[in-house]
């Protein structure tokens, strides 16, 4: 009796709790964008590691996600470890030599809290037992903080070799994938590429392609949870979809891959036009060649959903609603990809 009483207090207040842990986590992360020393900046990100950490949590798999969130925590705080230790080293006096590498270890530990290969280990054991909507804040919200301290420090070697390997790697890895968190996880550690790339060459072209980023991958892991859908043969066998959910799906994973004229194309297109202007040639050939096959293992659930149908689906048109089957999200995608192309030109 005791337990069912503790049980329903413990439901009445975890919404509030949840509310509670979002603003901190989003307080968290303008501390670390605003601060004015290194100090202020690590404990924003102290603040946010302790606010997403209960987020983690969810009620069918205690288990498994109190694994997730141990894992988490060792490797975000064994970053933070270091990051506060160069911070605390780089204000003794030291020569030109060790200042660099103080600097190479700092952002050392700043690519491992970002998850960008080669040290994107830690990120498929953990992305596989968060439910869809802590999955879009580890993507994308939790990647703010690193992309800006990165930033306030100059370019390296290091910076340079995860660019390439995020392209590489992110790629490669996501082609044998059957789930689709771990697809849109090596995605994402492809788009880090990019953006690391942009942030290199163009602040605002950072914060436009991290934008239209965040959109895609709100609307992709918005869907993927109103279908409940977790592995492609989920795609491969459910044909109860309706086809506007289907050709929705397939939107957004087109917009993700930068295929033309979805709004994922534009800022990919701009930063092979930045990037043509300050000759990295090279650079822009491995982006291109990876994309593409990126491109290929988001043709898999395309596939799974359009080719693998019953002979006798038909468009349901008595279940045309436009909440229901997120025609609003279809509309946004294509008026966002008309409404970006004019900023675009003046980048």
């Amino acid at each position: 009796m005791v337990y069912k009483i503790l049980m329903n207090k413990s439901q009445i207040k975890q919404p509030k709790l949840n509310f509670m842990l979002m603003i901190m986590l989003i307080i968290s992360t303008m501390i670390t964008i605003n601060s004015t020393s290194w100090i202020s900046a690590w404990m924003g990100m102290e603040m946010n590691l302790m606010s997403f950490i209960p987020m983690m949590l969810t009620k069918n798999k205690i288990f498994k996600s109190s694994n997730s969130m141990m894992s988490y925590f060792m490797i975000q705080s064994s970053s933070s470890s270091i990051l506060l230790l160069m911070i605390m080293m780089n204000k003794l006096e030291m020569n030109f030599f060790k200042i660099n590498m103080l600097i190479l270890f700092l952002q050392l530990s700043l690519l491992m809290k970002l998850g960008a290969a080669p040290f994107h280990w830690w990120t498929p054991k953990i992305i596989n037992y968060l439910n869809w909507k802590n999955c879009f804040i580890l993507l994308t919200w939790q990647k703010l903080a690193p992309f800006m301290m990165i930033s306030m420090t100059k370019m390296s070697n290091l910076i340079y070799y995860s660019i390439i390997t995020s392209s590489i790697i992110g790629a490669i890895l996501g082609i044998n994938q059957t789930s689709l968190k771990l697809m849109i996880l090596y995605s994402s550690i492809n788009h880090i590429s990019w953006m690391m790339m942009s942030m290199m060459i163009n602040m605002l072209m950072f914060m436009f392609y991290f934008i239209i980023y965040t959109i895609s991958i709100m609307i992709i892991c918005m869907m993927l949870n109103n279908l409940n859908l977790n592995f492609l043969n989920q795609l491969l066998k459910n044909n109860s979809l309706n086809m506007f959910n289907k050709i929705n799906v397939m939107m957004m994973f087109l917009s993700m891959a930068g295929i033309p004229p979805m709004i994922g194309f534009l800022p990919k297109f701009k930063i092979l036009m930045l990037m043509m202007n300050n000759k990295l040639m090279m650079e822009s050939m491995i982006f291109i060649l990876f994309s593409l096959i990126t491109f290929l293992f988001y043709m898999y659930p395309l596939m799974s959903m359009m080719l693998f149908n019953k002979m006798n689906s038909k468009w349901n048109m008595m279940k045309f609603n436009l909440l229901k089957n997120n025609m609003l999200m279809i509309l946004t995608n294509l008026t966002m990809s008309l409404m970006m192309i004019m900023p675009l030109l003046y980048l």
